[in-house]
């Protein structure tokens, strides 16, 4: 269990990174856009990117939050199982339905999951990053 729980540290210290690194892009196109000013059509692109800054600035804010959380275990029936490619054709993505809740998990943890079967995942409490999956009996 301790080195699942360091990967899923890992992989909130990863997420909590590149989203911060997004959010610092985000604001330097802001900051940009309001210095150079070239029009009405300025303002559209501006209150879009502001707008992708908000759900930046939430995501690197649920990681910060779950750095110093404790984990949190939802037990329950898997509901649904499935996979998708999150580059259209590139990384497929496994994601498991347990108590009401969407969970992404590692493919060696979803290939060992059927729908149906009973489960107890262990995860951080606001991005719902799994640190691992296990069977109940």
């Amino acid at each position: 269990m301790a080195g699942s729980n360091e990967f899923g540290r890992a992989s909130l210290i990863r997420g909590t990174l590149l989203y911060s690194a997004f959010l610092i892009l985000d604001i330097a196109v802001i900051v940009l856009i309001l210095v150079v000013r070239t029009g009405n059509a300025a303002f559209i692109t501006l209150a879009f990117v502001a707008f992708v800054g908000v759900l930046l600035a939430f995501q690197v804010m649920q990681h910060m939050r779950d750095l110093g959380a404790t984990l949190t275990e939802t037990d329950g029936v898997v509901l649904r199982k499935w996979k998708r490619a999150d580059l259209i054709i590139a990384m497929d993505s496994y994601y498991l339905t347990v108590g009401g809740k969407v969970f992404r998990v590692r493919p060696e943890d979803w290939i060992h999951i059927d729908e149906a079967m009973r489960v107890r995942v262990v995860h951080y409490p606001h991005t719902l990053n799994v640190v691992s999956v296990q069977e109940r009996h």
